[in-house]
């Protein structure tokens, strides 16, 4: 069997150098996990903001459904205070998607 001269330093040496590249690959494996949480988190609101218009347009349907057949109106003014809190809701979301998405196709950090 063949003998090893090390010194302590030697062993230290080995040692340190283990420590190290475990900390540079828990500090890789933390960034990409935070990245993936961060895509996610964005993904999931893009999601919910787009429900939401689905759910004011439907309302926005639901209020000319009422206004032309049960209330017999003409029309259905763009000044209503309904039609324009859901317009309003409608482009806030598409707003906020839009920035969403810019944020998730910006450059990659190295």
């Amino acid at each position: 069997m063949k003998e090893y001269d090390m010194t302590k330093e030697d062993l230290k040496g080995y040692f340190d150098k283990g420590v190290e590249s475990a900390k540079q690959a828990l500090g890789k494996a933390s960034k990409a996990a935070s990245k993936f949480g961060d895509e996610s988190v964005l993904k999931i609101e893009i999601q919910q903001f787009k429900a939401q218009i689905k759910k004011d347009k439907a309302a926005l349907g639901e209020l000319a459904y009422k206004a032309f057949l049960e209330d017999n109106a003409e029309s259905l003014s763009a000044s209503d205070e309904n039609v324009v809190k859901l317009v309003e809701s409608i482009k806030k979301s598409q707003e906020e998607i839009q920035t969403r998405e810019e944020k998730l196709n910006a450059p990659k950090e190295a």
